[in-house]
């Protein structure tokens, strides 16, 4: 009689030690598997999405003074054709604006 419950301790005892909330060993198959092989993959495209957000901000921040230059003058033929300033107008703005 003895050996016949420490067998059955023995064979219990692994049964008895899992906590049964559910998490298995490696959590049923869930666990290390997919995540380990494709989760360094999804962080270096969250990173690369990050990355590409900056660049694009800095980017489309980036005004040159160049360009705001172009675009004045651009707006000055325009009022200029327009006909809402006169050509002594235009020549004083447009010297002011080329400095």
């Amino acid at each position: 009689m003895k050996h016949l419950v420490l067998a059955m301790v023995l064979v219990a005892g692994p049964a008895l030690a899992d906590r049964g909330d559910g998490y298995g060993y490696m959590m049923d198959g869930y666990g290390y598997g997919m995540s380990m092989m494709f989760g360094p993959i999804l962080w270096l495209i969250v990173l690369g999405l990050v990355v590409a957000g900056v660049i694009w901000f800095v980017r489309r921040s980036d005004t040159s003074p160049a360009q705001k230059s172009g675009d004045a003058m651009a707006e000055l033929d325009m009022r200029l054709a327009r006909g809402d300033i006169d050509a002594e107008d235009y020549a004083a703005r447009k010297k002011l604006l080329a400095g």
